[in-house]
This record gives C-alpha cells, structure tokens and sequence, in this order.
C-alpha cells in the first residue's frame, strides 16, 4: 500500500516568509520555515495563525547553516552559547505544536576531515538531551545526489531514535539507485527548483520521484516545494492529488 502524500510550502528565507500572503492556503499540510522567524513575535503571531487551521509548521534550519558550520572548530564559550539559542527556539517551536526541528550541516567537511566529523558529532549529539526534554525529532537535510550509504551509516552511528533526514533535491537529480539505499528514510521530501533554469517540479515528476522512493517510509510521505508562491504549491497539490485519482488507463494518455 503507498504512504499517504501530503504537501506543503518551504521558505528559503526569514523575508519570503514574512511577506507569505494570508491565510495559507486550503490543500497544504505543513510548512517549513527558517528557525529565525521564530525571534519575531509578528511572525510567531503569523504561524500561530497558521497552526490553528490545522497546518503543522516545521523550523527547518532551527539555527543557520553558517554558524552551525562554523560551530565545530569554535570555543566553549560559543558552543554553550549555541546551545542555549537551540533550547529557546526548540521552546517556542514546541509552543507552535512543532513535532520536529531541522539543521543543516557541511557533510562534505564531515566526510572528508575526521577532526571536524568528531567535533561536529559531539556538537550534535549535545542537542539530544534538549530534543528528548521537548519531545522534538532532529530533521537534517540531505542534497542528492550524494552518498547515500554513507548518510544512512552516519544515522546508525549516531543511535538517536529521534534523527531522521529530508531528502532535498531538484528536477532529475535523483537516480533510483540512490532512493533505494535511502527508502526507509524518506518520508520527507525538499523540492528545490533547477538552480539554473529556476524552473519547478511537475505532478509527474513528483509521482516518478514517490514511486521510485517505494513504500517503505512511514505514513504520510511529505513533499515540501521550496517557493515564495504558496498559491502555487496549492495548485501542484491538487493537480497531483486529481491525476492519483484517475483511472490508471486515464493517467496513461494525459502523460503521453
């Protein structure tokens, strides 16, 4: 049986999100946004609103990906102080009903440098007592193409029930090769545009990239389109929701 789908907006910025026109769309399930909006009390109001219409928010970089890799190769002083800004946010996250928060991590220093893989395991794994305390999963972003089982070995070292991965890509990036080292851990897609061209995902692609992922995630499976149009995503929603419920003979001509 296939996992449910379920879609939503992503913001790249604080700004994108803070001009997001209200209300959120009907259609859209959650929506993933930059862990600095939550020092704004006007934007803190403005995902309050979006949490009472039953939409999940998700801080995606609870701390910005700079200074998360910076982090490692830095002093005390400031690695304590990173992880009081990470309790607060996970506080207000939690008071927006936020099941998760997500990091975004340099993998390419991490593979290639163990000083800095051991600082920033360490770094990470001093989060987990804070995750534990508010009940909060860590999602952390995934480029592919990469090296898929090298992410899943990271995964199992660090034995933390609570780390799970989004899988960020963009159109035709994705081999199948690589979703199937990755099929238990994706339940949560990040659908960048083609950084050349900027052009977005199509329903077909968006099924292709579900089918090719298989069954195995657990339910529902999220696919987050990064955008400044939340309208846009809405339409992509329905649009793949209505050819799911086609007939398959139906779906056949319309790809043709």
């Amino acid at each position: 049986m296939k996992p449910a789908v379920e879609f939503g907006a992503v913001f790249a910025s604080t700004e994108g999100f803070a001009r997001m026109p209200e209300p959120y769309p009907a259609g859209l399930g959650f929506l993933m946004f930059p862990g600095d909006a939550l020092e704004s009390q006007e934007l803190r109001m403005k995902l309050h609103k979006i949490v009472s219409g039953k939409v999940a928010v998700v801080p995606r970089e609870l701390l910005s990906y700079e200074m998360v890799s910076l982090l490692p190769e830095q002093n005390l002083a400031l690695k304590v102080e990173f992880a009081r800004v990470f309790r607060a946010r996970c506080k207000r996250a939690l008071e927006l009903r936020s099941s998760e928060v997500g990091l975004r991590i340099d993998w390419e220093r991490m593979q290639t440098e163990r000083s800095y893989r051991e600082a920033l395991l360490l770094l990470l794994r001093g989060t987990f007592g804070i995750l534990d305390e508010y009940r909060l999963k860590l999602r952390i972003a995934l480029r592919l193409p990469g090296d898929a089982e090298a992410y899943v070995r990271f995964l199992r070292e660090m034995l933390f029930p609570g780390l799970v991965f989004s899988l960020e890509c963009t159109p035709g990036s994705v081999e199948a090769e690589t979703l199937h080292a990755l099929r238990f851990y994706s339940d949560c897609f990040v659908l960048h545009p083609d950084p050349e061209t900027g052009r977005g995902w199509s329903a077909d692609e968006i099924r292709k990239l579900a089918e090719d992922a298989g069954t195995l995630c657990v339910s529902p499976r999220r696919f987050g389109v990064v955008t400044g149009d939340v309208h846009g995503v809405a339409a992509l929603a329905e649009e793949f929701r209505r050819a799911a419920a086609a007939p398959p003979e139906i779906r056949e001509k319309e790809s043709c």
